[in-house]
């Protein structure tokens, strides 16, 4: 792909994931969708009607037409770019939870939690929830990178935490699962790659 090619498929992709919202400043982003997904069902029942529902809405989103047209002009550049563009969100979904001080909230959202507990609730969120969702979620290409993305996230957002994302990772009975996790590295060497 040419340097003029790449920054076409960057402006459409720009065009795709960006949006304009009524009355702020700021833009919307299309690929929080998928994480906000994930957030909804992976909180539910987790019975094999929630999987379903959320396998649906994470293939809506990626089987959208202007997604799909900018995959068919990346050619075979594609997968790495619209995976470069998951690591991002995921990043940016952990951050905007971290952030709002609206997410951490307890007893019908009248109580703060601390920022302990709202840096632990986020954790698990992701090693309890969004990633055994994902792992139940198979047969859609961006399944993986979902998965190493938001461990990734998780590890540059939260890298005092370590430890116990390895552990999460360590608990899981699924050796396949466990494999699809990079290996960890100091805190210092995990702020420095990210």
């Amino acid at each position: 792909m040419t340097e003029s090619q790449y920054d076409d498929i960057r402006e459409q992709m720009d065009k795709f994931r960006y949006f304009h919202l009524e009355g702020r400043k700021e833009k919307g982003d299309r690929f929080l969708q998928p994480w906000l997904f994930c957030h909804v069902y992976a909180s539910g029942s987790k019975r094999k009607g929630e999987i379903k529902r959320a396998y649906k809405e994470v293939i809506r989103f990626f089987g959208q037409k202007e997604l799909q047209n900018i995959r068919k002009d990346a050619g075979e550049d594609a997968d790495r770019i619209i995976e470069a563009e998951i690591y991002d969100s995921a990043n940016v979904y952990l951050t905007i939870c971290r952030d709002d001080s609206g997410f951490g909230k307890k007893l019908f959202g009248l109580l703060r939690m601390k920022a302990e507990e709202k840096e632990d609730k986020i954790i698990r969120d992701v090693y309890t929830g969004f990633i055994p969702l994902l792992a139940r979620m198979e047969d859609f290409a961006e399944r993986l990178a979902m998965i190493r993305a938001i461990d990734l996230a998780c590890r540059s957002v939260y890298p005092q935490r370590l430890d116990d994302m390895k552990a999460w990772i360590d608990s899981f009975e699924d050796a396949d699962l466990r494999s699809v996790f990079d290996a960890f590295g100091t805190p210092e060497e995990e702020v420095s790659e990210s």
